[in-house]
């Protein structure tokens, strides 16, 4: 099974050169930042409402999202490699960066109304929680949003035009 990274090229921000990932690998600083990391919207929210026993591995701070399937050209393909890596309901994800997008309208509410406060939110994102495995043999959302907690070494990753 292959998992799948986009390759973005924008002007705003630092382009990570295929020839670099291909060398280096791909981690949470060569990764395209297409990707946002729902945990880490609200930092605070994402500790506070941790399970406790979750292993140390699980941290969102080098954390870089993958996909199940092919987006659009350019991206890099990889076997998966790991059992770190875990899956998030995208649409709870999107519910939490509802509350972003509201910050930066003013707080006027449109954006959040009729969703849960943001703490509901994180727990129900953290029960979201499924290892890839889990994920692919239940499918218990249809909006998945993948993270993987470690490196892909670089002899894994194809990089397709």
């Amino acid at each position: 099974m292959f998992l799948y990274h986009m390759v973005i090229h924008n002007e705003c921000e630092i382009n990570i050169s295929p020839q670099r990932v291909l060398k280096e690998g791909l981690n949470n600083k060569t990764a395209t930042k297409w990707y946002s990391i729902s945990g880490n919207l609200f930092p605070e929210l994402t500790k506070r409402f941790k399970p406790v026993n979750l292993p140390k591995w699980i941290d969102f701070k080098v954390a870089f999202g993958a996909d199940l399937e092919e987006y659009e050209k350019p991206f890099y393909r990889f076997s998966v490699f790991s059992d770190k890596i875990l899956v998030f309901n995208r649409d709870i994800s999107s519910d939490l960066f509802a509350y972003i997008e509201d910050k930066y309208d003013g707080g006027r509410g449109y954006f959040v109304d009729g969703l849960p406060s943001k703490e509901d939110l994180m727990k129900q994102y953290w029960k979201s929680m499924n290892t890839l495995d889990e994920y692919l043999k239940n499918k218990p959302f249809n909006n998945p949003e993948l993270y993987i907690f470690e490196q892909v070494p670089a002899k894994l990753i194809d990089y397709i035009e």
